[in-house]
């Protein structure tokens, strides 16, 4: 059934990530998709990537990870457990990820990409979870096997995960839980440039942390990240994938080790083969992750299994100072925006 509502709305807009968002009000809503529903944005996170951030890229994501309330739902799809104020998150569509703003309203072509979210669960806490935590989640995921199989035939394994960031605390929580329960068999180790975000990890239960600071030089670094993981790295999870981040894991990484990268990985960086084959090294690239794998990730929280990580809420007309504090890493954890009120 529908819901009698207004015909307009409001969003923010940008041609690029290089130009602030401009407030436009009373754009029209969008019309309800045969066989799909409208939902009212209630939070969005705060994420793009580093070239993003920066300019060098035109494409724009913001509002893709949203958490709202069905506003309007096609009738023929009422009976398939979805109705009009039904608490939700959204597993991106393309066409979300190409939009260019944030929107009060956003359309969903197939019910199927919608997942209720317990009344226990924050709205703030859940437009968190289609991206970042999700990513993590099938980092992690990929991750738990690799660990399984090494511990078949030595005592400890040693994990890397490079970047405190969102990626990165949500990964540490999730490891934890997941894979290293038990501290004597699995050393999870934290590594980033900012003090700030790996005093934030060890807040999230991974103790051990490094501090890789761009100034020193990179024989140091590596000589610092192997006295904090005794007999070398075994598993290494990337979310930065610079070409400096890139060679000195593989210098620490063990003859058979594996390299997850994913995240905002979008830098040129050059491999030598012949060293990979020497020392049997493997390199697997991540993806989002399934709607499949996000549902579980919703009853995973719902059950108390996992806390989320620290995060910070903004009004959403503060979009352009919540993304240049992110680009100055002024914001520790992740930052979600308020897109509207729960009530209308």
């Amino acid at each position: 059934m529908s819901r009698k509502r207004s015909s307009l709305m409001f969003c923010l807009r940008s041609n690029s990530v290089a130009e602030k968002f401009d407030y436009c009000p009373d754009i029209p809503l969008p019309s309800l998709p045969p066989g799909g529903a409208v939902v009212k944005v209630i939070y969005a996170g705060a994420c793009y990537t580093e070239e993003q951030l920066r300019g060098t890229s035109k494409a724009l994501t913001p509002g893709f990870e949203v958490s709202g309330i069905i506003h309007d739902v096609c009738s023929a799809e009422t009976n398939g457990n979805f109705n009009v104020g039904d608490r939700v998150i959204i597993y991106p569509e393309k066409h979300h990820l190409t939009q260019d703003s944030y929107a009060e309203y956003i359309t969903v072509k197939d019910v199927n990409n919608l997942i209720k979210i317990p009344s226990h669960i924050p709205l703030e806490v859940a437009a968190m979870l289609p991206s970042g935590g999700l990513t993590a989640y099938n980092t992690v995921l990929r991750a738990k096997p690799i660990v399984e199989h090494m511990l078949k035939s030595q005592n400890c394994c040693n994990i890397l995960i490079v970047g405190a960031g969102g990626l990165g605390l949500w990964t540490v929580r999730l490891a934890k839980a997941f894979i290293g329960g038990d501290c004597n068999k699995v050393h999870i180790t934290v590594a980033d440039t900012s003090i700030d975000k790996l005093e934030i990890a060890q807040q999230h239960g991974c103790y051990d942390v490094i501090h890789w600071h761009d100034a020193d030089h990179e024989q140091y670094l590596i000589e610092r990240t192997l006295d904090v993981c005794p007999g070398g790295v075994d598993v290494v999870i990337d979310y930065v994938g610079s070409p400096r981040t890139t060679s000195r894991t593989l210098k620490v990484l063990n003859r058979g080790g594996v390299m997850l990268v994913g995240g905002n990985c979008r830098y040129e960086v050059s491999i030598c083969l012949n060293s990979l084959s020497k020392n049997q090294h493997s390199i697997v690239g991540l993806s989002n992750g399934t709607i499949e794998q996000l549902r579980e990730l919703v009853e995973v929280l719902s059950s108390g299994q996992v806390s989320p990580p620290t995060y910070a809420t903004f009004p959403v007309t503060q979009a352009n100072q919540v993304f240049q504090d992110i680009n100055e890493c002024k914001i520790v954890g992740r930052a979600v925006l308020q897109v509207s009120a729960i009530d209308d």
